[in-house]
């Protein structure tokens, strides 16, 4: 009879950082009516690598790494937060919490598509018919209403922008997990994120410096230090723990509970609604996401004794 792992830390502590970034979305938006993308992910970022980098010299691990990991640690740091922030945080200043959780919850079928291309693993037939069938809920998602959709970059950009983050998060996940063969959890995210923000922050001084500090209410600067510390320094560890432990599909898949738990934060933090048709595309998207992770399950006609 075939086994099911018990329920563990990896799983209790996947499920608080789900958390921490559903919560998370409301918090930005909060923080993005007062400060720019630019100016507001600069300070995140250089205050979580801070934070980050401190934890693991307490640790005793500190910096090093050999000569064949540095270029690669270098290409995922700007890769996984350089790139992937900037699609980020202007795709989520363009569009809504809710919509921007809902897109990020096809990061398991990026990565289910990437490991295929880079052949690490092979796709049944009904992992692409729920590929397909995940885009055809991301239709739904970026169409809102019935009979009003629109293809110009203007009203879709915030999504499309969010579904491109999506893909060098994908590529980040996967690329990581030869590494941390080799590399603790704390010390690849403490060195990704560090070369990342150093990449990131020519590009944000400009925005940081125009600031007029004595404008920014107290609720801004409250969700600017909430994202960075949980959002980023403590969810990247763990879920850089999770790959590790369980792999990069295992670990996305806990990320197909953060849509709706953002909806409802969404809702409460700051009056956010979605439409009758977001919903059905959201839940049209894990359907196809369950059919590229487990799909294969239901017509596998091998009896497990």
């Amino acid at each position: 009879m075939e086994e099911y792992k018990k329920f563990g830390n990896t799983d209790l502590f996947m499920l608080l950082a789900v958390l921490f970034w559903a919560i998370n979305f409301s918090f930005v938006k909060i923080a993005l009516r007062e400060l720019s993308p630019l100016a507001f992910n600069g300070i995140r970022m250089f205050f979580a690598s801070i934070i980050i980098v401190i934890i693991l010299f307490i640790s005793r691990e500190g910096l090093f790494m050999s000569r064949a990991d540095f270029w690669k640690i270098v290409f995922l740091g700007i890769i996984g937060n350089t790139i992937y922030q900037m699609f980020f945080i202007h795709g989520l200043n363009l569009t809504t919490a809710s919509n921007a959780s809902i897109i990020m919850a096809m990061t398991p079928i990026f990565i289910a598509l990437l490991s295929f291309f880079l052949k690490h693993e092979k796709i049944h037939w009904a992992a692409w018919f729920g590929i397909m069938f995940s885009f055809v809920g991301f239709y739904f998602v970026i169409t809102k209403e019935f009979g009003h959709f629109d293809f110009s970059w203007y009203r879709l950009r915030g999504d499309l922008l969010i579904f491109l983050g999506n893909i060098f998060w994908a590529i980040y996940t996967v690329l990581s997990k030869p590494l941390l063969e080799r590399i603790s959890p704390l010390k690849l995210a403490s060195l990704t994120m560090a070369i990342g923000t150093v990449f990131y922050l020519p590009f944000c001084v400009k925005d940081i410096i125009s600031i007029n500090f004595s404008k920014v209410s107290f609720n801004a600067w409250a969700s600017l230090l909430y994202s960075g510390l949980f959002a980023l320094a403590i969810c990247y560890v763990i879920w850089y723990s999770s790959v590790k432990r369980v792999g990069n599909s295992k670990t996305a898949i806990y990320g197909n509970i953060m849509p709706i738990l953002t909806i409802i934060f969404a809702y409460i933090f700051i009056s956010e609604r979605i439409t009758l048709l977001q919903a059905g595309g959201a839940l049209v998207i894990l359907i196809g996401v369950y059919l590229t992770r487990s799909g294969y399950r239901l017509f596998d006609k091998r009896k497990i004794a």
